[in-house]
């Protein structure tokens, strides 16, 4: 009797942000570009079933296909052993696109790798302005910001399983956003989700071309008018947050002084944001650099 053959490998385009801080966004976007790519783009598109169709690389049942056992019943080490496991079964297994949504950093985990890099291309990292993902945090969870600014600043922080997810190692904010970005390479793609929101079709654009998907300009714009449509319907407003609504001054210059590095790489410490809180650029700096992520040469 002959083996069966092993399913070929679709490699997977990680979409990855530290939570709050645009990856739905940009997932609704491919989701919606790769439809329109289509020969005969489908007149009307149900998004209800994205989260199957691009899916959170932490939900328990992919760890339960791959380890035989009940994702709750895993140990934080065995969740880490088994990362690379999951993401060999949505390149080989999965019926969704080969793209997969991710809130863990770029490193290690138990001494294993966080990303199966035998079967990725790479993928898109979503910045946004740390002041602003604070704030939506805050609205988000209801806890108080002294308790989200300190998550934001808590190295190596692990994400705790719950019901549906597995732990996931997502880091500090600096953290996060270092490992996708501090070393620059053509295989990830990095978006400011303030330039997403400022010019949705420039930046979907540069998004397609990455990715390699074929849409026209015509099925570009109709992506981003269903991916407008889409937000204002679940309520979301397309303006700017206005972080100063829920962080004091106080709680500004505690996350400039976590984050300022990252921050300024990313133009997010502007003078208007140290005005806020009452911090010159250079002192913002000295002290940022205390908490900066180190990386590897």
């Amino acid at each position: 009797m002959s083996e069966p053959q092993a399913k070929p490998i679709r490699p997977l385009y990680f979409v990855a942000s530290y939570p709050r801080s645009g990856s739905n966004w940009v997932r609704s976007a491919i989701f919606l570009m790769i439809a329109m790519a289509q020969p005969n783009p489908p007149k009307r598109i149900d998004m209800r079933n994205i989260d199957n169709i691009i899916p959170l690389d932490s939900q328990g049942r992919f760890y339960k296909e791959v380890t035989g056992k009940d994702a709750g019943a895993l140990g934080e080490e065995e969740v880490a052993e088994a990362r690379p496991l999951v993401h060999q079964f949505l390149a080989s297994q999965h019926k969704g696109f080969p793209v997969v949504k991710t809130h863990a950093i770029r490193g290690t985990f138990h001494g294993h790798p966080t990303f199966n890099t035998k079967v990725s291309v790479g993928g898109t990292y979503v910045v946004r302005n740390p002041l602003d993902v604070a704030a939506a945090l805050v609205e988000a969870t209801g806890l108080q910001p002294v308790r989200v600014i300190e998550a934001m600043m808590t190295k190596d922080r692990r994400v705790k399983a719950n019901p549906h997810l597995v732990s996931e190692p997502q880091g500090s904010w600096s953290q996060n956003v270092a490992s996708w970005t501090a070393q620059r390479q053509p295989a990830v793609h990095v978006i400011r989700f303030e330039d997403l929101r400022a010019d949705p079709a420039k930046q979907l654009k540069r998004l397609a071309a990455h990715m390699k998907i074929p849409v026209s300009d015509k099925g570009l714009a109709t992506a981003v008018g269903l991916l407008a449509e889409t937000h204002k319907a679940r309520g979301r407003e397309a303006g700017a947050r206005d972080y100063r609504e829920t962080l004091k001054p106080l709680h500004a210059r505690a996350i400039i002084e976590a984050h300022g590095v990252q921050m300024d790489a990313h133009g997010y410490l502007t003078d208007k944001v140290l005005q806020y809180a009452d911090i010159d650029r250079r002192a913002a700096l000295v002290l940022a650099q205390r908490h900066a992520p180190k990386i590897a040469n």
